[in-house]
């Protein structure tokens, strides 16, 4: 017979991820969020008033819609204002940490030995600016994907590396 053993651990004594040393994601990244979603509002608020034009909506209609698009934006912008300090990246010996958000912060940790696949890419808006997104593909379901948006390109390409020389991952 197997001798079983599963101590019970003190939480106090495990590591705690908190401590770890944030990097801050690029500033120039908050300009890239503003334009990108007050983009998006433009073509959203111009739908609703083409749609208003064609269809003439009732009042009762159109403008609870109208208010609750402009609260929705507003809470957007918020998000991304408030949250921008709290949007960083952590490396450590075992893992990579992401967390981001102020009205639903989320926290992400994802193992080295997790990690199949490492990309950097650029988006149009993103070229102007010169940031980047480092996406890390994880074993199991797309949900455990790591993306790491608002990276200067040496930060990009530092991550990258240490990641693919932790993790054992082949460039090629």
């Amino acid at each position: 017979m197997i001798d079983f053993q599963n101590q019970t651990l003190n939480i106090s004594d495990l590591p705690r991820f908190e401590t770890v040393e944030g990097h801050r994601v690029d500033k120039a990244y908050l300009k890239v969020l503003r334009i990108l979603y007050v983009f998006w509002a433009l073509i959203l608020f111009s739908g609703l008033l083409v749609l208003n034009y064609f269809v003439d909506l009732p009042a009762m209609a159109f403008f609870p819609i109208l208010g609750f698009l402009s609260i929705l934006f507003l809470l957007i912008i918020l998000d991304i204002e408030l949250g921008f300090p709290r949007r960083k990246f952590g490396i450590r010996a075992k893992d990579l940490i992401f967390q981001k958000g102020y009205f639903v912060f989320k926290q992400t940790i994802v193992p080295y030995k997790r990690i199949q696949h490492v990309e950097v890419k650029q988006g149009l808006v993103f070229k102007a600016f010169k940031i980047y997104t480092l996406k890390a593909y994880t074993a199991g379901s797309s949900s455990g994907d790591l993306s790491i948006a608002g990276l200067n390109h040496n930060d990009a390409d530092k991550l990258k590396a240490q990641i693919l020389k932790v993790a054992d991952l082949d460039d090629n």
